[in-house]
């Protein structure tokens, strides 16, 4: 059997994973910065019929009219502040967007480490990581608009 040398070894580290921190009614959450389109002022949305659960509405910005997925919603929670933001974000079937509280949302860089599986089961996510005493789940972005 061969074996190979220090310098034959691969030593795989992984790097620090970047996130965007928002909330929605009052709950914070994340998602990869890498599936965040653009953060804009809410637009007013267009009720449409939808069997999606909890996408029943479009909002239109500059050409694109864009699914709204009502987190709050899926949530039993409500968007706070008079000037909430809306998150645009890149869902596998195409951008989405989400009301969001007006506190604007903070960048975060986090050691893989420090990411942990997240126990609960009311919003999809998959990880989830600590924050003083609050646990911050990381949307999974691609379940958004499946059975929740």
């Amino acid at each position: 059997m061969l074996r190979m040398g220090e310098r034959g070894r691969r030593h795989t580290t992984r790097s620090p994973r970047n996130f965007l921190v928002f909330s929605v009614g009052g709950r914070r959450l994340a998602v990869k910065t890498l599936e965040v389109a653009e953060i804009s002022p809410w637009k007013p949305s267009i009720p449409v019929g939808s069997r999606t659960p909890y996408i029943s509405a479009v909002v239109r910005q500059d050409q694109a009219v864009l699914p709204v997925f009502d987190l709050a919603s899926a949530l039993r929670l409500c968007v706070q502040g008079n000037n909430p933001l809306c998150l645009r974000i890149k869902h596998p079937l195409g951008d989405m967007v989400m009301c969001i509280d007006e506190e604007m949302p903070v960048l975060h860089t986090l050691e893989p480490a420090a990411i942990q599986a997240y126990r609960g089961k009311d919003i999809p996510a998959e990880e989830s990581y600590a924050n003083g005493l609050d646990e911050i789940p990381i949307l999974t972005i691609s379940q958004l608009g499946s059975c929740m």
